[in-house]
């Protein structure tokens, strides 16, 4: 019985990663094939390819490098590949031609080593992405022509900037804009609410959920203030009738719609807050050290404006999860009282 039942994983497995290859090489051969057909009818007009599939911040930072590259080259038509999950985010951009879904991380491998378009830019860095069959990395031999690596991309600049280096662009200050659709999402509570997220994929990037179980208390109880979680994991184990969670509940779209209608944003620095930052939501943002960066800017735009409308609170001697209640607590009242379009009552 074991023999048969390793045998029969062995031939799955096989005919995964044969699957795998055939979507990879057709999606690549479709692709070039459209790209290289289209330069054939429209031989003065340019052809960019983009990949950036992951991550949403990062995604969203990059966001002015479409508009920067239509100004580099006046007839343009740019092609973003991303993952699916990421797609809302930008399908509905003006200065896209389309976005092309990455079918696999081969894929997208196959296509930064050679493709149709007439300017490509991979906007991954090296170390990151490794596909999960083959076992062959998604290189970018620019990036480290440029000596721009995972390990101090953060010493030189925000994500704009390192995004906008690897299109032989020079931006590190211009807001990001997002186009997306409305949708419709009936909150129990009337009026203005707050935007809540808490949650990175590295533990140390988060605050205690003690501490946001403490400031929840003093937000919603003592003065009244309505806050939405959003999120795709791991609610906060809290309750109130001025609190509503909606972690894992929400669309990005949804997700966008929600940010992009709240009064403020609290959190820390991920994916949501660059699209508080794209709507200009006044905001206390924590963070920390992280890997081997002390201090960074990961915003271009209103939240890189010092004494603007964000207050990006760095904890520097140590990671956001060390950062006391107390010291927060009072720097979100400062940054309250130094907004003119805020006011919390009895602060």
């Amino acid at each position: 019985m074991p023999s048969i039942y390793l045998t029969k994983s062995l031939w799955s497995y096989k005919f995964r990663k044969l699957t795998y290859l055939i979507r990879a090489i057709g999606a690549y051969g479709s692709l070039n094939l459209t790209i290289y057909l289209k330069r054939l009818l429209n031989p003065n007009k340019t052809f960019i390819g983009i990949l950036l599939a992951e991550h949403l911040g990062d995604i969203v930072a990059s966001e002015p490098i479409i508009d920067a590259l239509h100004k580099k080259f006046q007839d343009a038509e740019i092609y973003w590949i991303v993952k699916p999950v990421f797609a809302p985010v930008l399908i509905k951009h003006p200065g896209l031609s389309k976005v092309i879904l990455e079918t696999n991380l081969l894929f997208s491998i196959l296509i930064a080593r050679k493709n149709a378009f007439t300017q490509f830019y991979n906007l991954h860095l090296n170390e990151l992405r490794k596909d999960p069959f083959f076992g062959t990395k998604l290189e970018n031999p620019y990036a480290e022509e440029i000596n721009l690596t995972i390990h101090n991309y953060y010493q030189s600049s925000n994500l704009l900037g390192n995004f906008s280096r690897l299109c032989h662009l020079n931006l590190d200050q211009t807001a990001p804009s997002l186009y997306i659709g409305q949708s419709n999402i009936n909150l129990p509570f009337e009026g203005d609410y707050w935007i809540l997220h808490r949650k990175s994929t590295d533990i140390n990037r988060e605050w205690q959920d003690e501490h946001w179980i403490q400031l929840l208390d003093l937000l919603t109880i003592e003065y009244g203030i309505n806050v939405v979680e959003i999120g795709t994991h791991e609610p906060l184990d809290y309750s109130s009738k001025s609190f509503l969670n909606l972690v894992g509940k929400t669309s990005i779209e949804e997700t966008c719609t929600l940010i992009k209608s709240a009064r403020f944003f609290l959190g820390i620095d991920s994916g949501p807050t660059h699209i508080a930052n794209a709507f200009k939501i006044p905001a206390l943002i924590l963070c920390g050290h992280f890997a081997n960066f002390k201090k960074y800017m990961s915003y271009s735009g209103a939240y890189q404006e010092k004494g603007g409308i964000a207050n990006i609170y760095f904890n520097t001697s140590g990671s956001t999860r060390e950062l006391p209640f107390l010291e927060v607590w009072e720097e979100l009242q400062k940054t309250i009282l130094t907004s003119k379009s805020l006011a919390l009552k009895a602060v």
